[in-house]
């Protein structure tokens, strides 16, 4: 525990300065609205997340140590857990740590409302018609405010999908970045506690 103690504070001080100074790096993007915060890359490189991975990595390791001797099967169990849980939290989990919001606007006049959205992680986003039927997966239209009225100009989406069509947005708020760090950071931390625990029965029992 002194040896491993030794290690999770060292790891711990760089996982700070490497979050820390990530997030400073990165402050220019997001303020200016080129990218979003959620975006995978951004968001598994900055903030208080690379100390939970930091934690995991390291109690994983101890732990597969522990369980398997040999040092290349040891490895690979650490390399493919880490990846393996990173991968399955991030596709599966990470969209519904809280309850996806649903956004929808008109198409006629849409600059507005697309400029708002920026920032926030749009999950799924499209076209519906007036009914609420999808029309278009993964797109978003934007014509001029005076399309949908009679004898405004043509905008080929309305004509395509008729009138009422809207974009639909399901996203979450760019201002739950921090709980959402938050949380995948205790996940991390809280399964870093259970490995060494685990880890620690098996070294007393075996002794």
């Amino acid at each position: 525990m002194v040896k491993f103690g030794f290690v999770a504070v060292v790891t711990t001080v760089v996982a700070v300065v490497y979050g820390l100074g990530m997030s400073w790096w990165a402050a220019p993007l997001t303020q200016a609205a080129e990218q979003s915060r959620f975006d995978v890359f951004f968001f598994d490189m900055q903030g208080a997340v690379p100390i939970g991975y930091t934690l995991f990595a390291v109690a994983l390791g101890v732990c597969a140590g522990v369980f398997w001797p040999r040092m290349m099967s040891a490895m690979a169990v650490t390399l493919g857990g880490f990846v393996g849980l990173r991968i399955v939290l991030t596709v599966l989990a990470r969209p519904h740590y809280l309850p996806q919001e649903t956004r929808t606007f008109p198409i006629a006049g849409a600059t507005a409302d697309l400029s708002a959205s920026f920032g926030d992680w749009i999950v799924e986003k499209g076209i519906r018609d007036a009914s609420g039927t999808m029309v278009l997966s993964g797109a978003q239209a934007n014509c001029p405010p005076d399309a949908s009225e009679p004898g405004g100009a043509t905008c080929r989406p309305l004509v395509e999908f008729g009138d009422g069509a809207y974009n639909w947005q399901l996203y979450q708020p760019a201002d739950r970045f921090w709980l959402f760090q938050a949380i995948e950071t205790g996940i991390f931390v809280a399964l870093a506690a259970l490995l060494l625990y685990l880890a620690a029965r098996r070294i007393r029992r075996v002794a």
